[in-house]
């Protein structure tokens, strides 16, 4: 049992290492690909807990940004929800989790569009404006980020749980700048 415990620790100090090493520019492609092989062993709750730890350290948040595509790669369908907690049709959670379904279906709407006009590139006129109201569908992706930064981060971080939410408010941030880069070029394309 010792055993166990020792390996996830040393799995645990050697993400660590990892990230720190990131941080620092240490060979980049050689460390990202041990991070990746690494991700895919380790729970992801140790991540977090990881990640907590470094922020609380000093590791500034905009570092743990720069990864949280790197997890979302090698974490996407590995994440145990064994022994979670369903919450109910109406709790927050429900209601961030469905929101987040409607988010996903846009986007994917978004790509078979832009793979339609690659495929089809003289009748991308037609397509530009189901890619519009695709666009403007995602415009309110801002109430629910809102949401999750009044209601579920200060409920997190009352808990001691303050990284986490720093990452995903940093990702909101970086979605919300995307968008409108998005919105800007649509309404210089309109006006030129």
């Amino acid at each position: 049992m010792s055993e166990l415990i020792d390996n996830a620790q040393r799995k645990r100090d050697l993400l660590k290492h990892l990230i720190l090493q990131l941080h620092a520019g240490e060979a980049p492609d050689a460390v990202r690909n041990q991070l990746i092989r690494l991700l895919g062993e380790i729970p992801y709750e140790r991540v977090v807990e990881v990640e907590q730890e470094l922020i609380s350290e000093g590791l500034p948040v905009e570092e743990v940004l720069k990864l949280c595509d790197v997890h979302t790669a090698v974490l996407k369908g590995k994440i145990s929800h064994e022994g979670a907690k369903v919450a109910p049709p109406g709790h927050p959670v429900h209601t961030f989790k469905e929101e987040n379904r409607a988010l996903q279906w846009q986007v994917d709407s978004l790509r078979k569009l832009f793979a339609e006009v690659d495929q089809h590139p003289f009748q991308s006129q037609e397509l530009v404006g189901q890619i519009q109201v695709r666009f403007n569908a995602l415009a309110d992706v801002e109430k629910h980020y809102q949401r999750k930064e009044n209601l579920l981060f200060p409920f997190l971080e009352k808990h001691g749980v303050t990284g986490p939410p720093k990452v995903m408010w940093g990702k909101h941030d970086e979605t919300r700048e995307l968008l409108r880069t998005v919105f800007r070029t649509r309404n210089e394309l309109t006006i030129a």
